[in-house]
Parts: C-alpha cells; structure tokens; sequence
C-alpha cells in the first residue's frame, strides 16, 4: 500500500502516541501507598472500567507487596512448530532474551500468553536473570515453571497457573516493548502495574498522578472510617460518611496532618 495516495495521509502513524507517557519516580513512590481496590475505584470514576487483569494471581509473597513498577511487555503466540528453527537460529536475538537482558531497575515485565495454560512463560534460571537485573516483579496471564524456586525468590510474581513444561512446546516469543494485553488488558509500555492480594491493575500512564493523588486521598478517608466503625459507628452513618463524619474527618486531618 502507497501511503503516498489520495486519503491516505498519515498511514503508519502511532493514533496511541498521546496516551504514553514517562511516569516519574515520584508518583510510582506515592502509588506504593495505594491498595489495587482503591486504585480500581479511581480508574472507573475516571472512566477506565475494566482496569483488573482475570485471573492473574499472587503467587509470590506477601512481603514484597505491593508491586509498583512501569510495564516493559513481552507478547507470545501460539507456537507454530515450522517457526521453532528460526528462533533457534536467532540465539539471544530471541525477543525473550532480548527484552530480558534489557529491562532495569523498578521495570514489571508484563507477559502476554494469552490466558495459555500449557507451558510455562519462564522458569527458575530466566527469573533469576530478571532478579539480577533489579525488577519490581513480574506478571503474566500464564503460568511460570520451577514454581518452588520462584516463589522464594524474594520479588512478586503473579500468574494465572503454574506448569512444568518449557515456553516452547506451546508458545512462541514473538516480540517486546509493544502493545500487549494480559488478563483481558491491554498493555502499553510504560503504563504503571499495581498489585497486591487483591490482583493487578493497569494504570494509564497518564492517569498514575490522578491516581495517586486521589487514591491517597481515599485511603486516609477510609482509615478513618474504619476506626468510627471499629469504635461502634453504624453502617448508615459512615459508609458513606454523612456530614457530622465528613466534619469530624476533616477536623481529625488537621490534627493529624500528613508527612
């Protein structure tokens, strides 16, 4: 196809350009204080409705909760065996290793297997390659293998399953660093992932700041509500706060302001 004819301008251009974005470090720290039910709550006020990954489940932790990390994607297909050799020729042009020798500090890399359950995504000597290079975690809507090893590694990992068998007797890696979906969610690089016992969210590069403020925001609220309902506040009067709640909140901020 010319791009050169007539209604065809523009043909090739990034339409998602606008919604990347470079989070700064700052955010992603204030997002550390943001669980991933109030994070979901603040995506679908602002209109992201679907924001939670099915399925894809902590498998490492509790303690390196929660995950807070900007998206680096890893996309693969269902395995073709007549593709297997070209793969093997590549070596470590390979787009798993590639990706894997590529990532850095505070980096999650999200694995797109399309919900496949039959292989493992990656296994103990690849996670430990992603350790090394200082990952806040890693997430796929597969499984991973040599799950013993891994969920004492010491970085959270979530995963749909788990199974024994190597990527690829049932998928190929087929490419990194672009757009992705996992757990029914599309993905781009640089999008911040949030998770915690409650699961994974997604968060739009361009929202991470709306969501950390507002997040923050909500969980002070809600630990406040819970200490009147602890203290005997019935259900009608501070879930939702009325306004003798909402006065006595903002009269506890004062007096506990925040660090």
């Amino acid at each position: 196809m010319d791009a050169t004819e007539p209604g065809l301008d523009g043909y090739g251009r990034d339409i998602y350009a606008s919604a990347k974005g470079d989070v700064d470090e700052a955010t992603i720290e204030r997002l550390r204080g943001v669980s991933v039910a109030t994070a979901w709550s603040v995506l679908n006020k602002a209109g992201i409705l679907h924001p939670c990954m099915a399925g894809v489940t902590p498998l490492s932790g509790p303690e390196g909760f929660p995950l807070v990390g900007r998206a680096r994607t890893l996309r693969y297909l269902p395995l073709r065996e007549d593709l297997l050799p070209l793969l093997r020729t590549a070596g470590h042009a390979n787009p798993q290793r590639q990706l894997f020798e590529l990532v850095g500090s505070g980096d999650v890399v999200v694995i797109d297997a399309m919900g496949q359950t039959e292989a493992g995504t990656l296994g103990d000597i690849l996670a430990t390659r992603l350790k090394a290079r200082n990952v806040a975690g890693i997430v796929t809507d597969g499984c991973v293998r040599d799950a013993p090893f891994i969920k004492r590694m010491g970085i959270p990992v979530f995963t749909k399953s788990v199974h024994p068998g190597a990527n690829t007797s049932a998928l190929l890696p087929f490419e990194f660093d672009g757009p992705v979906q996992c757990g029914g969610v599309t993905v781009l690089p640089g999008d911040i992932i949030l998770g915690d016992e409650d699961g994974v969210v997604v968060i739009p590069a361009h929202l991470a700041a709306k969501v950390a403020d507002d997040g923050l925001e909500q969980e002070r609220l809600e630990g406040f509500l819970r200490m009147q309902v602890e203290n005997g506040e019935s259900l009608r009067d501070a879930y939702p706060p009325g306004p003798r709640l909402r006065e006595a909140y903002e009269a506890w901020c004062r007096e506990n302001p925040r660090t």
